[in-house]
């Protein structure tokens, strides 16, 4: 099955940029996850990150690949989503008026320091990440 959605992992000095997206009624509505999201017909998942990256973070990718796929419930939605590892040039950073109402850099390695709640198929990844 291909993915329909996309999500970024953003990377800096150890730290991954996650994003508690807008409990609007969409996908991961109030759930904090990495950047991304849907992937358009007829977009790959590169093209689809790319354009992500710019309307949502303000960055232009400089160059990616394909770190995982997962398969996340969502509120009882499987979504299938792939992970792509990118870099950038820039400093990413976000429009309030955009799917997100917060984003923040974490280390990996000090998740359950942190008062949030991944979906458990991304911080078995992030975990993993951190090893």
């Amino acid at each position: 099955m291909s993915a329909n959605f996309v999500w970024l992992l953003v990377e800096h000095e150890g730290a991954v940029l996650l994003a508690l997206r807008r409990d609007d009624g969409g996908a991961f509505a109030g759930r904090w996850t990495l950047p991304g999201g849907e992937i358009e017909a007829p977009e790959s998942a590169g093209d689809a990150a790319r354009r992500l990256a710019s309307k949502q973070l303000a960055t232009e990718v400089m160059g990616l690949a394909p770190f995982s796929t997962l398969s996340v419930d969502d509120a009882g939605v499987a979504r299938t989503v792939d992970v792509l590892r990118i870099g950038y040039e820039g400093r990413p950073r976000y429009r309030p008026s955009g799917p997100f109402a917060e984003v923040g850099w974490a280390d990996p390695a000090e998740l359950d320091d942190l008062d949030i709640e991944l979906p458990p198929e991304l911080r078995s990844l992030l975990e993993r990440l951190a090893k």
